[in-house]
């Protein structure tokens, strides 16, 4: 059986409340019980002492001073003289006049003592005594306090647990896919805290979900355009009529989009792994300048189809880090200027030392950026700025961002004054990247 924290927190505060009354209710008792003992006590043995007052001096007989002294709290009664108690205590009588006990919690005393042949006993115990109404009073007061601070504690814990409850049923609709909703931030800043770490969360995630749903919308246009593309060209492939030239042409249609369907597929797998990875593995040192150069001239079909004029500036530069992957990042932004830089355009590769950092700056003279895309174009599939949207999956920088974040690098593009864009990566500064 499954108990609420509202009803857990109410038992817990009937319990602390019971304990408490008990507790003081103990020690009120162990406070008045002797003071009480000895009231009593005093009250019967001076009653005690008037009728044996009475007795001597007015010789009045048993039944009257029964008569004249029983008035509540006191009464006097006559006990057998050959009862077990008084053959008992016989001798205590005769020797003070008198013998008196007490008992129980709230104390009761009663007085026995002789008068001529006759035994009586003289008690103090009545309803009406005030240590009666006292104790009486008091566990009144305990009771009606224990009842009254239960019902507040209801009360109390559901208007604290209200914001639990509210996460609760917030933490349910997101189980079913309700990334939007959200809880008020309100109530103690402990609350406040929760409620603003759980509207972040469901923020993420509604952001998770919508970049999911992206990426599988994008995914399936981007392998879609290549292979209708295949298919159609396959279709036309089958035509016994076609000239040598347009069957050629054909399949080399077919061919280029079976490696951009490759590209793909390998961006896509490569981008994965790194957003699963948290350190970079497999370190070499390695002479950066050096990989630029490689790439550009294993890019030399490309530039050199445009007649595009290369402006190269390489500081001997060593670096500690994994080579494959730096390898992307310079191979993915220089063909990224090559594509968008005109014929007989230009493109200008840097590489420098600072005091912190290794710089690299990528420029071309092709369109430029608009502010606001300028932050979005390394994002997952992003193509939004028509300017300069080709044929490119939009996985390239998003690849490469995630590399130099890995490396704790930034990567930034920015237009130039005179035209045209420059990528600029900047790497952490190593000791170890400058050592031979």
């Amino acid at each position: 059986m499954k108990v609420s924290l509202q009803l857990k927190v109410t038992l817990l505060f009937f319990g602390v409340m019971l304990a408490s009354a008990l507790l003081s209710l103990v020690i009120l008792v162990m406070i008045f019980t002797p003071i009480m003992r000895e009231n009593s006590e005093n009250q019967v043995l001076s009653v005690a002492s008037s009728i044996n007052q009475l007795y001597n001096s007015k010789k009045l007989s048993t039944l009257e001073i029964k008569s004249l002294l029983s008035i509540p709290p006191i009464t006097i009664e006559s006990v057998d003289s050959d009862s077990e108690f008084i053959e008992k205590h016989r001798y205590e009588i005769r020797l003070n006049n008198y013998y008196a006990e007490t008992k129980g919690l709230f104390p009761s005393s009663t007085a026995y003592m002789q008068l001529g042949e006759d035994y009586i006993s003289i008690s103090a115990t009545s309803k009406d005594n005030n240590y009666w109404i006292i104790y009486f009073v008091v566990i009144l007061s305990f009771i009606i306090c224990i009842m009254l601070g239960t019902m507040i504690t209801i009360i109390i814990t559901r208007y604290l647990l209200r914001p639990i409850n509210d996460l609760s049923v917030a933490a349910s609709e997101v189980s079913r896919g309700n990334f939007y909703v959200r809880v008020s931030e309100s109530g103690a800043s402990e609350y406040r805290q929760l409620q603003k770490n759980f509207n972040r969360m469901a923020e993420e995630l509604s952001g998770t979900e919508t970049l999911r749903g992206d990426f599988i919308s994008n995914v399936s246009h981007e392998f879609k355009t290549p292979l209708a593309s295949i298919q159609g060209f396959a279709k036309l492939l089958q035509n016994d009529q076609l000239s040598p030239a347009d069957r050629a042409e054909y399949t080399q249609v077919i061919i280029d989009e079976t490696v951009r369907l490759s590209k793909l597929a390998t961006n896509i797998l490569n981008l994965s792994k790194l957003e699963n990875q948290t350190t970079i593995a497999n370190k070499i040192r390695f002479s950066l300048d050096e990989q630029i150069r490689r790439i550009i001239l294993m890019l030399e079909p490309e530039w050199s189809a445009k007649n595009i004029n290369l402006d190269i500036a390489l500081d001997d530069v060593n670096y500690f880090g994994n080579e494959d992957l730096m390898g992307q990042i310079w191979q993915n932004i220089i063909n990224n200027a090559i594509k968008f830089t005109p014929e007989n355009g230009n493109i200008k590769v840097q590489l420098f030392r600072t005091e912190n950092n290794i710089t690299a700056r990528i420029s071309d003279n092709g369109p430029s950026i608009s502010k606001e895309m300028q932050s979005k174009i390394f994002e997952k599939f992003y193509q939004g700025d028509h300017s300069r949207k080709t044929e490119g999956n939009g996985l390239g920088l998003a690849l490469v961002k995630r590399i130099v974040d890995l490396c704790g690098g930034t990567v930034f593009a920015e237009n130039l004054y005179e035209g045209g864009v420059c990528f600029v990566v900047e790497l952490p500064f190593v000791i170890n990247d400058m050592m031979n």
